[in-house]
């Protein structure tokens, strides 16, 4: 067994952590940012990176702490079953119901849709997102060495061509930034928050997290503080990597506005900024780095799914026919476009995230009593279902008009912030008066 690993040992850990988390969120949400938050792009890149780097390597971090290699883990102290349905939910929602789909999405407005017409977009989204999925299909449940060759050699390729974008953009910028509109005026730092949710990266955290710990672990390292150590390294490396392509991605956005306008979605905007600096040359190199970046995320996304439940079933349905099932839900949902999967995933995400979000922190607790993850996230939930509702525009007047006047940032959809620190509160003064035992 070896005391510790190298840096150069552990550099690749962290890349395979960033190829994990870089896919199509990552690439589309931070130029819209930009667009939209103007002069104010930095505090709202701040906060996007708040949730889209910082809270995730936190996540990864605890992780290392637990020494975990069950997904479960974060949310285990409140209950198992209460474990168990959330990673369900959460890989759902990182699988078929969005995150897949949005890949397919995302690598047709990116690469295809600069080629097409806009009357050919809806045969052309459904005639490449099913040959997207057939692929993904057979490269998911035939491994092969095509998919880690595609993940070490394009995405690599990917980053030097966002690089090359990026380099024209701050040598010679479309323009100044414009000025910022509704909440990117007055709160720009938590509209950047919540627009990291977007990414979800955190709830990747989960199962990416838990790879980290098993390739380590494969490496020979077994103890307890090297472990973890080893794993904090490999999050500060991908943690590094994300938040660099996010400012630069931002203030790539911030400045297009001048000349391009307000896309209506990140893919249209960099597909219009790549074609901007480089022409119709920039646009197919786009097009093929985004194709492969994108294969890839799906390729994983659905063997962690696939595989999670396969498990989740007891073996009663066989992964390959999971693989389909979840390839041609996928399907289904990309065909509704890029904007719409967007829309659709921010109530779920706001209710998720904050879920997440204090269990994560949580894990950095020295406190692991049940009734103090209960306590805390029994009023997390409460108000994170509200924040849900509110995304979803289901109207709820009169509960909305009472708790803005009573609950602190309830109105920029952190209603469940306060309430959770009461829940941790009421936790932490029950377990010192109650005795129980440790979750």
């Amino acid at each position: 067994m070896k005391q510790k690993l190298t840096f150069m040992e552990i550099l690749p850990i962290g890349l395979m952590l960033f190829a994990s988390f870089f896919g199509a969120g990552n690439l589309i949400f931070p130029p819209a940012l930009g667009q939209s938050a103007g002069v104010n792009f930095i505090p709202a890149a701040a906060g996007f990176c708040t949730t889209g780097v910082g809270i995730p390597l936190l996540g990864i971090i605890a992780i290392g702490l637990l020494r975990a290699s069950n997904p479960e883990a974060l949310a285990l102290p409140v209950h198992p079953k209460f474990a168990k349905l959330l990673i369900v939910v959460t890989v759902l929602t990182i699988g078929p119901f969005f995150a897949i789909p949005r890949t397919a999405a995302v690598s047709f407005d990116v690469g295809i849709l600069p080629f097409i017409s806009a009357q050919n977009y809806d045969l052309g989204l459904v005639l490449y997102s099913l040959f997207f999925f057939v692929v993904t299909y057979f490269l998911s449940v035939n491994p092969s060495k095509i998919v880690d060759w595609v993940g070490k050699v394009l995405t690599p390729l990917l980053l030097i061509s966002i690089a090359i974008l990026v380099v024209q953009v701050f040598m010679s910028p479309m323009g100044a930034p414009q000025q910022a509109g509704g909440y990117y005026a007055t709160m720009p730092y938590l509209k950047g928050f919540q627009e990291g949710y977007y990414t979800m990266d955190l709830l990747a955290t989960m199962l990416f997290g838990t790879v980290v710990i098993d390739s380590i672990k494969v490496r020979g390292i077994s103890e307890g503080s090297v472990l973890t150590k080893t794993c904090i390294m490999a999050g500060i490396i991908a943690a590094v990597l994300l938040a660099a392509i996010y400012f630069s991605l931002t203030y790539t956005g911030a400045t297009s506005v001048e000349i391009l306008g307000v896309s209506d979605n990140g893919a249209i905007a960099l597909s219009a900024i790549a074609n901007y600096y480089m022409g119709t040359a920039g646009n197919v190199v786009l097009c093929l780095m985004i194709f492969f970046a994108c294969l890839t995320t799906s390729i994983g996304l659905t063997v962690s799914a696939g595989a999670y439940l396969e498990g989740v079933v007891k073996g009663k349905m066989q992964y390959q026919r999971i693989a389909a099932a979840i390839c041609i839900f996928s399907f289904a949902v990309s065909n509704v476009g890029l904007t719409k999967i967007i829309s659709m995933s921010v109530p779920v995400l706001c209710l998720l995230y904050p879920i997440v979000i204090v269990l994560v922190l949580m894990a950095f607790m020295p406190v692991k009593r049940a009734c103090v993850y209960r306590s805390t996230l029994a009023f997390t939930i409460v108000f994170a279902i509200i924040d849900g509702l509110n995304a979803a525009g289901v109207p709820l007047k009169a509960l909305e008009a009472t708790l803005k006047g009573v609950i602190p940032f309830y109105d920029v959809g952190f209603g469940w912030l306060a309430p959770s620190v009461v829940g941790l509160a009421i936790g932490l003064v029950y377990s010192m008066v109650v005795k129980e035992k440790e979750a």
